[in-house]
């Protein structure tokens, strides 16, 4: 009831999280004024056939439409789009000004300013020919710009068409740049780290979810380099950035869904669910292929809609098999509720616009939900090798059953005979070994006159003196009834000797009572013989038995040798 109680805060937990990420996504609030923005006069123009030229929208004003604040938002489209905005004067003029745009994947920007020759950016443009090189724009403003001036932007990009643009100083650019490095060090570095540690369990444990998660890992990691832009420092073609955006994005879908396919065990519990799944796995390669070799925007769509569709195919799947009694998988389920609300929003960006960057929501979501997702692989493996361990005690159980004795703990005859037969078989019997064989004097009689009760607890009693006196290397059994026998390797006679003594003294020492309070005493009779040359366990027994016979002879509570 304890451990529910907690998995019921768990979630408890995990839906507030979703429902907070959603809300700070979401919800309407104060923006801030495109005075602190230092932008005035914004307006917007959509080419749609993307072939106007500066000249062209300088010269005709009236395509612009006023807009009431200095972002744009239209989702994903082929259209060319045009700003034009003024700038407020600078708080310090000693200060440079940066447009910064803070949208790093768009992928061509064209800045106009008046007087000036224009200014290249985005994705398609080569690294080095930025004046600022960080993973947004910042592009900056010339020292001749005024306020009555008018600015021209153009962007086309085959990404979402999202423009949140400002006019900062340089100083308030390098604290966001330090800040915005910071930020996704921290996360980056909370995925490199759980992926080392998904990468050794996997060389010590060499468990298919490691292998899955691992992988899962190494794509997210360097899809997030890309698609924040860090990736783009590195100078390098467009097309090669472009490849591994849509590789390294396939592997993350195709691998995160192998690794729910092995960790929910699909195929077995929900085979629908697990064809379906395949099917995501094909939309996902062919997402791929589109993506390097056709139409991003086409390899965009089809991301989009992957990117919802299968976090929450997934999640259900986890919670119908939670409910069905499969607890293991909470940490599993709740990790995907932290994915969930960040792949949600991320996949929901091209058509609904986030008050806080829809990146911030991906990677903090995907940062919490590889912790959790290790959580849920180890406390899987927790669950497995606790059932191996139940089923390796079971098993000794019954086997520790069917070679035992359940009265004295004592080997029984059977597993005396394979192991003889086996030792002599394999031509491993000690040369040099000898055998104790043990009556208990007249214990028909005791069984007759006290019970069967206190007969049992004799043979319990004598089973632990002849424990007590015998090596690990010694093999104790109770060989019949009252008959017990010890197969001592490596002893010689004399040693033999000492040690059935030592268990006859004991014993005769020994009282156990009846059921009303009468004292019981009970001798032993003991034969003991010695291995000889070319000798087998047949001839050592029968001289033993024997001996036995003949302390029997000559009055009982002794020892003979033969």
């Amino acid at each position: 009831m304890k451990k529910r109680n907690r998995d019921l805060f768990i979630f408890l937990c995990a839906t507030a999280v979703v429902l907070g990420c959603f809300f700070l996504a979401y919800m309407p609030r104060k923006t801030i004024p495109d005075g602190e923005k230092r932008i005035q006069n914004f307006a917007v123009y959509r080419d749609t056939s993307s072939r106007a030229s500066f000249f062209d929208v300088a010269e005709n004003p009236d395509l612009f439409t006023e807009h009431d604040r200095s972002t744009f938002f239209t989702g994903r489209t082929k259209d060319a789009v045009w700003l034009r905005f003024s700038l407020a004067p600078a708080d310090d003029p000693e200060e440079c000004r940066y447009l910064w745009i803070r949208n790093a994947s768009l992928e061509n920007i064209t800045v106009f300013y008046p007087g000036a020759e224009p200014v290249l950016a985005g994705k398609k443009q080569p690294v080095s020919s930025l004046k600022v090189q960080a993973r947004d724009w910042y592009i900056p403003v010339p020292d001749s710009v005024t306020a009555s001036d008018s600015i021209y932007l153009r962007v086309e990009t085959a990404t979402i068409m999202w423009i949140p643009l400002q006019a900062v100083s340089s100083s308030k650019m390098i604290k966001q740049i330090v800040n915005e490095y910071l930020f996704f060090g921290v996360f980056f570095g909370i995925i490199l780290a759980i992926l080392c540690v998904n990468a050794f369990s996997l060389l010590v444990v060499k468990n298919f979810n490691f292998l899955c998660y691992a992988t899962y890992l190494s794509s997210l990691l360097l899809y997030q380099l890309r698609v924040h832009g860090f990736l783009y420092l590195i100078p390098m073609p467009f097309a090669v950035l472009e490849a591994i955006l849509w590789i390294s994005l396939g592997c993350l879908g195709i691998f995160l869904m192998l690794f729910a396919k092995s960790f929910l065990s699909l195929a077995k519990r929900m085979p629908i669910t697990n064809t379906i799944l395949n099917t995501c796995i094909a939309l996902f390669i062919a997402q791929t292929v589109i993506g390097i070799f056709f139409s991003s925007y086409w390899a965009n769509q089809i991301a989009y809609i992957t990117g919802f569709i299968v976090p929450l195919i997934i999640l259900i799947a986890a919670i119908k098999i939670y409910f069905s009694g499969h607890y293991e998988v909470r940490f599993y389920l709740v990790a995907w509720a932290a994915m969930i609300s960040g792949t949600t929003i991320w996949s929901t960006a091209a058509y609904i616009e986030s008050r806080i960057p829809a990146n911030y929501f991906f990677t903090v979501g995907t940062a919490i939900n590889s912790l959790l997702f290790t959580l849920a692989i180890f406390d899987m493996i927790k669950m497995e090798l606790n059932e191996k361990e139940l089923v390796v005690e079971r098993e000794n159980y019954y086997r520790n059953l069917s070679r035992s004795d359940p009265l004295t703990g004592l080997y029984n005859r059977r597993y005396l005979s394979e192991l003889i037969n086996r030792l002599e078989s394999d031509g491993e019997m000690p040369t040099g070994s000898a055998l104790i064989m043990i009556d208990l004097d007249n214990f028909k009689m005791v069984n007759d006159t006290h019970g069967h009760l206190a007969g049992d607890m004799i043979l319990t009693k004598t089973g632990t003196h002849i424990k007590k006196h015998i090596r690990k290397t010694d093999i104790a059994c109770r060989y019949g009834g009252d008959e017990f026998l010890v197969f001592l390797p490596g002893a010689n006679e004399t040693a033999a000797r000492s040690i059935a003594e030592s268990m006859r003294n004991d014993i005769l020492a020994d009282f156990t009572y009846s059921e009303t309070g009468e004292e019981i005493k009970i001798t032993v009779s003991i034969g003991v013989s010695e291995n000889r040359l070319d000798d087998s366990f047949d001839g050592l027994f029968l001289r033993a038995d024997a001996a036995l016979y003949q302390a029997k002879k000559l009055g009982r509570n002794r020892i003979s040798v033969l």
